[in-house]
């Protein structure tokens, strides 16, 4: 497999997702896969879902994508009301052709991809869309992660809780930072890409991930937050939901 770039978690950012794809370029990445979550939080998800459209691989469900077409009750209500948005947004009507090729586009993504010697999924192997593999699983949780590692024979790629890093069969999880952004793939584990618009490792950075010559390098990259924070609350969103692009949480 050649070089390959991972996005997960784009949540309707323009600015970051925009940030991420002129590094790849820069990079000189060709491929491109995303991981899920291509809208939900952000105010952007037209532009965005076409740019993951035009310049992905491959796109899987994410569980903001499926929360486009679903039930809300299980999302908390700052992510419900952002749906909703959403929703409002990307709906293809008469007056609003337009919109159809990206709503059906998101409709139809598959649940998880099996592509090269890897596994990817938005969630994790046991629920591809809905679980989150925590930092804390491996002490809090270990009988989770034995039952995840026991459905894997190879590196599996994840996003959803927004914090890059990996899950060794051991349960131990190491975070990816400036220092230590670079780990081999050398048999099961669970790496995070981490998240383009929505970081919440305490790094505002947007993050993803690059796989070749079977190892993985986490990527951060800067970007105009300010910009997307106005775009927030000029949609009528809550205010958190652009506080927490400058903190990273």
């Amino acid at each position: 497999m050649t070089a390959l770039a991972l996005i997960s978690d784009l949540h309707s950012n323009l600015e970051a997702v925009e940030a991420v794809f002129a590094r790849i370029d820069a990079l000189g990445v060709e491929e491109v896969a995303c991981l899920g979550d291509v809208v939900g939080y952000g105010a952007d998800p037209l532009p965005v879902t076409r740019i993951v459209m035009q310049r992905c691989k491959w796109t899987i469900q994410g569980n903001h994508d499926w929360g486009l077409f679903h039930d809300l009750d299980d999302f908390n209500p700052l992510a419900r009301e952002a749906l909703m948005l959403t929703r409002a947004m990307l709906k293809p009507s008469l007056f609003r052709p337009g919109r159809k090729a990206a709503w059906e586009f998101l409709r139809a993504l598959p649940e998880r991809m099996e592509y090269g010697d890897y596994l990817f999924c938005h969630g994790s192997p046991r629920d591809p869309v809905m679980e989150y593999v925590l930092k804390s699983d491996g002490f809090l949780e270990p009988e989770k992660l034995h039952q995840i590692f026991a459905m894997l024979d190879r590196p599996c790629f994840v996003g959803h809780t927004h914090w890059p890093g990996v899950h060794r069969p051991d349960y131990r999880f190491t975070q990816a930072t400036d220092d230590h952004d670079t780990f081999e793939l050398d048999g099961p584990c669970v790496v995070n890409v981490g998240s383009v618009g929505q970081p919440r490792d305490g790094d505002p950075r947007a993050s993803f991930a690059v796989v070749r010559d079977r190892r993985v390098q986490i990527h951060r990259v800067p970007y105009d937050f300010r910009r997307a924070q106005a775009k927030i609350l000029a949609a009528g969103l809550h205010p958190a939901l652009a506080e927490r692009l400058a903190r990273g949480k």
